[in-house]
């Protein structure tokens, strides 16, 4: 098992890294269990069960959190972006299987507050997701498709290049449970699922506490959660949840040390603030 600091060296160098088995086998069964139901829950104008849930929080809290609260993956936010990690929202998907005349690459592609960057600068990014497939990709159901390095290289593609194959991408084979961390300005895609199944797929998107979200926190499960945080003064679980009373203290400091020195002090004050046992 790799190190913090080494999947940390290795999201720097390649814009991505893969924890495996971080989801066990357990909570991949219940929460491929809890999409039909989960579904059934959301109105949708046609009637029909939506591909893609959002707001997953207030359906099904235990499951959720159990994902989102994994010590392992939060220290491991801390240790890219600092003590400022939002959950900017919840996605869980399922895809049937695409057209028999789709094509193999679904489309290359940087993510949401990403930036086109600049050649050998590695920027922290301000978004990143933890991404995991409930299943075990295959070259059926479509691999990930990543080219290495990319988030610190002014590459460009047409629209109909980023629909093929690249010379230069790695295909990944995630099992179920793994989860797959990358850099928003890493160039990457998903491949079409020649299955007969549906392919599932569950992720966190992450970002900076002072960052917008589109992640609904004003449900009464949302609004429990962070009550039962705030008794606990779990400044990490207030912060993903759209509540940092440190923000102002802290995007003000001055800056006068290293970032990652800071970060290492105000993850001690908030690990001593806690009152959880």
């Amino acid at each position: 098992m790799k190190t913090l600091d080494e999947h940390q060296a290795e999201f720097k160098q390649v814009g991505f890294t893969l924890f495996p088995g971080m989801l066990d086998a357990d909570w991949v069964g219940e929460m491929r269990a809890a999409f039909d139901a989960i579904a059934d829950r959301v109105a949708t104008v046609d009637g029909r069960r939506p591909a893609a849930l959002v707001d997953v929080l207030e359906h099904q809290p235990q499951l959720v959190l159990r994902a989102l609260a994994n010590e392992r993956l939060l220290d491991f936010a801390e240790l890219v972006i600092g003590p400022h990690v939002q959950l900017e929202s919840v996605t869980y998907r399922r895809s049937p299987p695409d057209a028999a005349d789709a094509g193999p690459v679904l489309g290359f592609h940087r993510d949401m507050f990403a930036f086109f960057p600049d050649d050998g600068v590695y920027h922290r990014p301000l978004l990143f997701n933890a991404l995991s497939y409930l299943q075990d990709l295959t070259d059926e159901s479509g691999p990930l498709r990543i080219i290495p390095g990319s988030h610190m290289r002014a590459m460009q593609m047409t629209r109909e290049q980023a629909k093929q194959p690249h010379p230069e991408e790695v295909i990944v084979y995630p099992k179920a449970g793994d989860v797959a961390v990358f850099h928003c300005s890493m160039l990457h895609s998903g491949s079409a699922n020649r299955s007969a199944d549906y392919r599932y797929l569950f992720f966190l998107t992450l970002n900076h506490s002072w960052l917008k979200h589109r992640a609904n926190y004003q449900g009464p499960v949302s609004q429990a959660v962070i009550a039962r945080a705030r008794e606990r003064n779990d400044r990490r679980l207030l912060r993903l949840l759209g509540v940092d009373d440190q923000f102002v203290q802290r995007a003000n400091c001055g800056f006068l040390n290293p970032d990652e020195d800071n970060w290492r002090r105000w993850i001690a004050e908030d690990a001593a603030a806690s009152t959880m046992a």
